[in-house]
C-alpha cells in the first residue's frame, strides 16, 4: 500500500482558487441579495431578514455543518487509502437528515417571535434546511476533490438568489424575501450532493460521530460569535438600528468566507499527512502567515474604505454604519485568522482540541454581549465577538504550536 503524501501546492492552490472564487461569488451574491431587501423593503425587513440568514449559519453549527466537515475528512481518508465509505457517508447524511428536521422546525417559533410574519416564519424553516444541506454538501463535495464543480455551482446558484429576490421586488411582497436564497442553497445540494464509493475495505464508523460532535463545539466556538453578532443586535435593539447593523454585518462577512473557503480546503487536503497539525512544521507555519498577510491587506482596504463604500450601497442606512462596520471588521480579521490553525488540527483529528481551546472565546464573548448589551445594545455583539475572537485565535495557535494531547475529540476511525 502506498503511503500518502500531502498533496502538492499547486493542487492545493488550484482548489483554494476553486473553492474561494466560489465563496467569494456567493458573498457577493448574498450582498447584493441584502442591498436589495435594503434598497425596497426598508431597514426592518433588512434587520429581519439578515438576523434569519445569521440564525440559518448558526443552527447549521450545532450539527449540519460539524457533519460537512467530518464528512470531507472521512471521505478524503477513503480516497487515499481505496476504501470503502459507504458505512461512513450513510451514518453521516442519516444524522445530518434528522437535525436538519429538528433544527428547521425549532427556527419557526423564534422566526415568529422577531417577524410576526407567518410567512416569513414559515421561509425561515426551508432557509435553515437549505443552508444545512448547502453545508453539508458543499464540503463532502470538496474532499471528493470536487472543488471545480462548488465553485461553478456556488456562481449559478448565487445568480439564481438574486434573480430570484428579483421577481419578489417585482410582486412587493417582503413575506417572501427568503425563498429565493433558501432554493439557491437547495438547488446546490441537490446537484452537488455526496455519493458514496465502493472500495476495498470498509472504512469503520468508530469515532465518527465523536469526531463531528466535537466539531460542532468547535465550530460554534470559532464561528458562532460571528453570527450572534447580528443575532444580538435583533434581539436587543431597536428595529431601525437593526437594519443599520445588518448593512454593516453584510459588507463585514463575505471577507469572511474566504477563510471558511481556505479551511474547507484544507481540512481534507491534510486529512492523509500522517503530521499532528502542528503549526510547527514548515509549510502549514507558511500557509498561516501568508493568509495572515492577505487577510491584512483585504481587511485594512475595506476599512479605509468604509466611508466611501457604505453609502453607495446602502443610501439609508451607509453613514451611521461606517463605524459599525469597522468595528465588526477587526473581528471577522481576527475570526477569520484563526480558521487556519484550526483547519489544520481539525486535518489531523485534533478536533477536541480545536473545541476545547476555541470555547473559552465563546465564553468569554457571549459573557460580553450579555454585560455590555444593557448600556450599547446596537454594538453589543460586536463588543463580544471582537473580544472572543481574539481568545480563540490565542489559544488555537497555543495549542497549534505544542505536541498534540493524544487524540482528544477522536481521530480519524484508526487513521
Amino acid at each position: 500500500m502506498t503511503t500518502p503524501v500531502a498533496p502538492s501546492g499547486a493542487t492545493l492552490a488550484r482548489s483554494a482558487a476553486w473553492s474561494t472564487g466560489g465563496i467569494v461569488a456567493q458573498g457577493v451574491a448574498r450582498l447584493a441579495y441584502t442591498v436589495l431587501i435594503g434598497r425596497f423593503f426598508g431597514s426592518a425587513d433588512l434587520g429581519h431578514a439578515s438576523a434569519l440568514l445569521s440564525l440559518s449559519i448558526f443552527v447549521a453549527l450545532l450539527w449540519p455543518t460539524a457533519a460537512g466537515n467530518a464528512l470531507s475528512r472521512y471521505i478524503a481518508l477513503a480516497i487515499s487509502r481505496g476504501d470503502d465509505d459507504r458505512a461512513v457517508v450513510g451514518l453521516l447524511t442519516r444524522t445530518w437528515a434528522l437535525a436538519t428536521v429538528v433544527l428547521g422546525a425549532a427556527s419557526v417559533p423564534i422566526a415568529w417571535v422577531w417577524t410576526h410574519d407567518a410567512v416569513l416564519a414559515a421561509s425561515a424553516a426551508w432557509v435553515v434546511a437549505g443552508y444545512g444541506a448547502y453545508a453539508y454538501a458543499r464540503t463532502g463535495a470538496l474532499g471528493r476533490g470536487l472543488a471545480r464543480r462548488v465553485g461553478v455551482l456556488d456562481v449559478c446558484t448565487g445568480v439564481l438568489a438574486v434573480a430570484g429576490l428579483l421577481v419578489v421586488v417585482a410582486v412587493d411582497d417582503a413575506s417572501l424575501v427568503l425563498v429565493p436564497i433558501s432554493l439557491g442553497y437547495t438547488v446546490f445540494a441537490v446537484v452537488c450532493w455526496p455519493r458514496s464509493v465502493r472500495g476495498g475495505v470498509a472504512m469503520p464508523r468508530t469515532g465518527v460521530l465523536s469526531f463531528t460532535a466535537w466539531n460542532v463545539l468547535a465550530g460554534l466556538a470559532t464561528n458562532g460569535l460571528l453570527q450572534l453578532a447580528m443575532i444580538s443586535a435583533e434581539v436587543f435593539a431597536a428595529p431601525a438600528q437593526v437594519g443599520v447593523y445588518a448593512a454593516a454585518f453584510t459588507l463585514a462577512t463575505p471577507a469572511s468566507m474566504v477563510g471558511q473557503a481556505v479551511s474547507q480546503i484544507i481540512v481534507p487536503a491534510f486529512a492523509h499527512d500522517p503530521g499532528s497539525g502542528s503549526l510547527r512544521d514548515g509549510n502549514r507555519m507558511r500557509v498561516f502567515l501568508v493568509f495572515t498577510a492577505g487577510c491584512v491587506v483585504v481587511f485594512g482596504a475595506v476599512a479605509l474604505l468604509a466611508g466611501v463604500v457604505m453609502p453607495i450601497f446602502y443610501p439609508e442606512q451607509g453613514a451611521a454604519a461606517v463605524p459599525v462596520l469597522r468595528g465588526l471588521l477587526v473581528g471577522v480579521f481576527v475570526f477569520t485568522v484563526a480558521l487556519v490553525p484550526a483547519a489544520f488540527l481539525l486535518s489531523a483529528g485534533r478536533s477536541g482540541e480545536v473545541a476545547l481551546a476555541s470555547v473559552t472565546g465563546l465564553v468569554v464573548g457571549i459573557v460580553v454581549i450579555l454585560v455590555s448589551a444593557p448600556f450599547a445594545p446596537l454594538t453589543a455583539g460586536t463588543n463580544g465577538f471582537v473580544i472572543g475572537s481574539v481568545c480563540s485565535l490565542v489559544a488555537l495557535v497555543v495549542v497549534g504550536l505544542r505536541r498534540p494531547l493524544g487524540h482528544a475529540g477522536g481521530s480519524a476511525t484508526s487513521a
